[in-house]
């Protein structure tokens, strides 16, 4: 047994785990992130693919609008997941949860990949579509919130923004191997076999990639914090109650806080490469410039969260929401420019200001919430902001395009969101501080 797992029997205490505990957790919590977020790219990246494929239309744009709202449905899905798998890390443990979502997420991407076209078997083709979406969406209503609490309950107070901001680049790194993985199918496959049968290679690697991670997730050990509760008889027996009546106001800030998040995250890693086709670059180019964008987030997130651990989560949350706020529109004008190296600064600039946004912000909801309740709290607050904030991204960005005719307008939804989640930290005033534990 692990030293993260074995209890002290002279104190009843579980002491901290080790330096190797750590990355050992760490790695089961980001191999099922990279598995959960792979899904999400591999839609946003294929999206006019799945458009002529599940959404034959005679306008490409509206075809596009059909599959961006197919992926709205998934969020809409999310808080049911939270609903259910929030309150059951609470009541039956973070590892729990960890294990069936990242199972569900590998099962139904795989599904993705070998679904008959809407060629093949009509109208049922988009439904079958829509409910392994909805499944996704499911699951990945627990994922989140079950890998972040279980890594934030293990890791040392100093370094807890550090050792959860790895989670952000792991979900970075999966958008960053989806599109080198579309990349490659792309140049590999000719251009009259892709939408026949070159998209679904990516969406088959789901089945391998979940492999791992629910391997790595089941030699974990249990929250030190989780066990602590259940020795001493402390687990809420109705956590989803409890949150609801005992601490409302939490959640409605939850919901609040994270619409940059979902919004930021969104645009940034599943919008921008049918953006910039749509402004004229090629999907090699797209795609370059968005991998250049994504790798360097995957550096910067853990240097955000170690800025975190020394200045303050909300200090560098809040700084971040400001700084989409007042760049939001310089962003997309770059965008729009015309110029793949414009674009790629743009990206740059986009991929400074997200680790504050997103990892971050995850890291600071486990701070603000009681471990009683902290998973349901949590799953209610993250994932009706997902279902808000995220589950709309994608179509409302691209409905402001087409209805201005301005390809820069998507910066109004990126500063709203960065606005609504400014003002929602403000008025956060309790919460672990760095360096204090979870409790």
């Amino acid at each position: 047994m692990s030293a993260s797992s074995a209890v002290d029997t002279s104190t009843g205490t579980v002491p901290p785990p080790s330096k190797k505990d750590i990355h050992r957790i760490v790695a089961g919590g980001v191999a099922g992130q990279v598995v959960e977020f792979y899904d999400y790219a591999l839609y946003g990246l294929l999206a006019a693919s799945i458009a002529r494929i599940f959404f034959p239309s005679d306008d490409p744009a509206l075809g596009i609008l059909s599959a961006f709202a197919v992926f709205g449905v998934a969020n809409l899905m999310r808080p049911l997941g939270g609903l259910v798998l929030g309150p059951l890390g609470d009541k039956a443990g973070r590892r729990t949860v960890l294990v069936i979502s990242v199972t569900t997420i590998s099962i139904s991407t795989f599904l993705v990949g070998v679904l008959p076209t809407q060629a093949a078997i009509g109208i049922a083709a988009p439904v079958l579509l829509v409910l392994l979406r909805l499944i996704q969406g499911f699951s990945a209503g627990g994922e989140v919130i079950s890998v972040v609490t279980y890594i934030a309950e293990h890791a040392p107070p100093k370094r807890r923004g550090f050792y959860t901001a790895f989670l952000q680049s792991g979900a970075t790194f999966s958008f960053l191997m989806a599109s080198t993985v579309v990349l490659l199918v792309t140049a590999l496959v000719p251009d009259e076999a892709f939408d026949v049968w070159g998209w679904r290679i990516p969406f088959l690697l789901a089945l391998p990639l979940g492999g791992v991670a629910i391997y790595l997730r089941l030699k974990l050990e249990e929250s030190p914090v989780f066990m602590k509760l259940r020795r001493e008889g402390e687990l809420s027996k109705r956590p989803l109650r409890e949150a609801l009546l005992g601490s409302p106001w939490l959640i409605v800030q939850g919901t609040a806080v994270v619409a940059l998040t979902f919004s930021a995250n969104f645009v940034f890693l599943s919008y921008f490469p049918t953006y910039l086709k749509g402004q004229g670059f090629s999907s090699q180019e797209a795609f370059f410039a968005t991998t250049i964008g994504l790798g360097l987030s995957v550096v910067l997130h853990p240097v955000v969260g170690l800025l975190s651990d020394r200045l303050g989560r909300k200090q560098v949350a809040v700084a971040s929401a400001a700084y989409f706020l007042v760049l939001g529109w310089p962003i997309f004008a770059l965008l729009s420019s015309g110029s793949l190296g414009l674009v790629v600064l743009a990206l740059a600039i986009m991929a400074v200001g997200l680790g504050g946004c997103v990892a971050v912000v995850i890291c600071f909801f486990t701070e603000f919430t009681s471990s009683r309740t902290r998973m349901a709290t949590f799953a209610i607050g993250y994932n009706i902001g997902g279902a808000i904030f995220g589950g709309t991204a994608l179509f409302l960005v691209q409905l402001l395009v087409i209805q201005t005719g301005d390809a820069r307008s998507p910066a109004y939804f990126l500063m709203g969101a960065a606005l609504v989640t400014l003002v929602t930290l403000l008025s956060i005033r309790r919460y672990a501080k760095p360096g204090e534990p979870l409790t």
